[in-house]
């Protein structure tokens, strides 16, 4: 019985579920950013949006089994081939739900009848550039633009497009806070892991300036960026209902990694505060976001 345990904690350890909210609770506001936007003809398919955040979570285990597969070389409980196995099958999951979707999705007219196709590709692709030798961006200039977009802005334009048909110019600019707050995120967790990556020989965006100026001037423009990309959501072309700006709030854990970074920017341990924070801004802005497209519901 303990043996078992120790495995299952092993493959919890290696599925990356502690980030799954990375990749759900975008999902989340591509399927209520309708109620929002309210487009034509709209009506909310709750299988399919099961199914979609059933889909999403396969996605999210399978490149996680093969991240881990590619990165880890000694596991005392786990032998790598298990990871690909089950990240394979994951992938296999995800692929079919998709085909199951495409082959029930109705689009609006003039959409093209392979846009889920694409986005199906797309989806997969991205997981491939950042996981998969030899492209491997997790080691990579840029990488942290391939993740954030992977799970701030994908999960988001196929939720929506599961539930309407369509994916319009709004829907992307609903998705930049997700995408920012993503990419803080992934910035802060790459400053504390810098040295242990760097004798693995990667070359992460980080790398590439100097470790003060990363530290300091780049989270504070990543900062900063997420809250102006909220106002532009709201404000340039109604993207989010303007409840979202109660997500401001979480300017208060902004601040206080902004103050982290200024004193203890080479403390890992205090970095470790400042990337909880980070995870909280976050995980703020899209549960408030989901929150606030629901509203519209009662408004309506």
């Amino acid at each position: 019985m303990q043996k078992q345990n120790n495995i299952f904690l092993e493959y919890f350890r290696f599925s990356s579920l502690k980030y799954l909210t990375a990749s759900l609770l975008p999902a989340l506001i591509g399927t209520t950013l309708p109620f929002w936007l309210n487009p034509p003809n709209f009506e909310f398919k709750i299988l399919e949006a099961i199914l979609f955040l059933i889909g999403t979570l396969f996605g999210h285990l399978g490149f996680s089994f093969l991240y881990s597969g590619f990165t880890q070389k000694h596991s005392p409980k786990l032998k790598n081939k298990s990871l690909f196995i089950n990240g394979i099958f994951s992938i296999i999951i995800f692929i079919l739900i998709g085909l199951f979707l495409n082959s029930s999705l109705q689009l609006h007219p003039k959409v093209p009848e392979y846009i889920f196709t694409i986005y199906g590709i797309t989806a997969i692709f991205v997981g491939v550039l950042y996981v998969v030798p030899p492209f491997s961006f997790h080691q990579r200039l840029y990488g942290e633009v391939v993740i954030s977009v992977g799970l701030g802005m994908l999960p988001v334009l196929g939720a929506y497009l599961v539930q309407v048909g369509d994916i319009t110019r709004t829907v992307y600019l609903a998705s930049l806070p997700v995408v920012v707050s993503t990419g803080l995120w992934i910035w802060i967790t790459e400053l504390i892991n810098k040295e242990d990556d760097k004798k693995k020989g990667h070359k992460t965006t980080v790398m590439y300036f100097n470790y003060k100026f990363s530290s300091r001037i780049i989270t504070l423009f990543l900062s900063l960026l997420i809250y102006g990309s909220l106002l532009l959501a709201v404000f340039g072309r109604s993207s989010l209902n303007p409840l979202s700006l109660i997500a401001s709030f979480s300017l208060i854990f902004a601040l206080m990694i902004i103050q982290i970074i200024w004193k203890d920017y080479e403390n890992i341990w205090v970095l470790k505060n400042a990337e909880r924070y980070a995870f909280l801004i976050h995980l703020s802005i899209c549960v408030v976001i989901i929150l606030a497209s629901l509203s519209s519901i009662f408004i309506m």
